[in-house]
């Protein structure tokens, strides 16, 4: 009978697979996406499947356009600001930047006598306060904060799983190890991800039930004591004549829910993509910079060994388009608020706005430019979206080689 030999601790081999690379790094993303977008409340008996193709939807924006995300989360917090200051303004010291992220999520439902609900925004509410035809909202911030569902456990699991990747890629590229673009692709995602979370910091999330506004008034007479103010037709809400877009000439084209549908008048929810005031100036040096980072980190995969030239010339011009992208439109959405501006066209397809004066160039011209670059730059999304795949089947060898202390960090990979 022949003797069983035994050994105690083994470790693990000092390297990593191809699947080790591939779950780290979408367990990064997956988390992150999870945790940081705040959609706005969905409309009462609204059902699964609109509910689920608009956070899909959203979801693909966020891992594909990140900074765009970061650009929403930015002017959200800015309304979020302007509420406060206007509320704290005729003494509602209890209204908090919370109060506001809720009310322009539709988290206040308006019901008047004769007429459909719908929600109304923080804009509404100050209205409707000052002129005395609501009482200021009771409900206190914990008991917002107690209808989101915001899982807080979930957003420690992201920034320990991104602050693994992070230490990963930077261990690396400290060793002289080749990161991949995929890892690449991961790192610049988590950047503005960041900035999106902080701005969405004091934002609900998953709130299932608004908050119901019943007065005793009709429509009507809001309407009619509004005077001219109220006398062109409401689009959205009867409340247009006070919530509409700040940005002078700006009009937001209606998204098709429902399969094709159009959205029903008045809304029943607060679209995410509702067109909130423009970022202050600071505000919109910071989307600049994450924006040409988020680019920028594309480009430092320049040298990375693809498996053929046109591969390389791709990955190359693609990410260059991205940071030129970034560099020369980053300040778009502020310039287009200034009063000399004068040029008709679409920002991110989203919102639209018209020239005043009728020349070619400022109709048709700069609306062109701005197509061709949105265009390039999806086209370059694209590309490097495939190539971070087509990458794997040719990879330098040091790529499965491991830094041993990063595993110090808590992970899941």
């Amino acid at each position: 009978m022949s003797s069983l030999h035994t050994i105690g601790w083994v470790s693990s081999p000092n390297g990593r697979g191809t699947i080790d690379i591939l779950f780290e790094n979408f367990l990064a993303l997956f988390v992150c996406v999870w945790t940081v977008l705040h959609h706005n409340l969905q409309a009462q008996h609204e059902g699964f499947w609109p509910v689920f193709f608009r956070k899909c939807r959203w979801a693909v924006l966020a891992v594909t356009a990140p900074e765009m995300l970061t650009l929403f989360s930015v002017m959200n917090w800015n309304a979020a600001n302007i509420s406060v200051k206007e509320m704290h303004g005729i003494g509602v010291e209890s209204w908090t930047r919370v109060h506001a992220f809720y009310a322009n999520a539709g988290g206040f439902v308006l019901e008047t006598p004769g007429f459909p609900k719908f929600p109304i925004n923080s804009t509404s509410i100050h209205y409707l306060c000052v002129n005395k035809r609501i009482t200021p909202p009771t409900i206190t911030e914990a008991n917002i904060w107690d209808r989101s569902k915001a899982d807080f456990i979930a957003k420690a699991f992201a920034f320990i799983q991104a602050g693994w990747i992070l230490l990963q890629v930077c261990a690396r590229a400290g060793h002289h190890l080749t990161i991949t673009p995929l890892e690449l692709f991961t790192v610049a995602f988590i950047i503005p991800s960041v900035a999106t979370a902080y701005f969405w910091a004091s934002k609900p999330q998953n709130v299932a039930e608004p908050t119901i506004i019943k007065v005793d008034w009709t429509i009507a007479d809001l309407l009619v004591a509004a005077g001219d103010a109220a006398r062109e037709p409401y689009v959205d809400t009867p409340m247009d004549f006070v919530e509409k877009p700040p940005w002078d000439g700006w009009r937001r084209i209606p998204s098709l829910l429902h399969f094709g549908g159009l959205e029903k008048r008045p809304l029943v929810r607060i679209p995410n993509d509702y067109a909130p005031p423009p970022p202050t100036g600071t505000e919109a040096t910071v989307v600049w910079v994450v924006s040409v980072v988020h680019a920028l980190i594309h480009v430092l995969g320049w040298w990375f060994p693809f498996a053929t030239r046109t591969e390389t010339i791709i990955w190359r011009a693609s990410s260059l388009t991205l940071l030129v992208v970034m560099l020369i439109g980053g300040f778009v959405p502020v310039v287009s608020t200034r009063p000399w501006f004068d040029f008709s066209f679409s920002m991110l397809w989203i919102w639209v706005r018209e020239a005043k004066k009728q020349t070619f160039i400022r109709r048709k011209l700069f609306s062109a430019v701005v197509d061709v670059a949105y265009s390039l730059y999806i086209v370059a999304r694209v590309f490097i979206l495939v190539e971070i795949f087509l990458a794997f089947r040719a990879m330098p060898e040091d790529v499965y080689e491991s830094t041993e202390w990063t595993w110090f960090w808590p992970h899941v990979g």
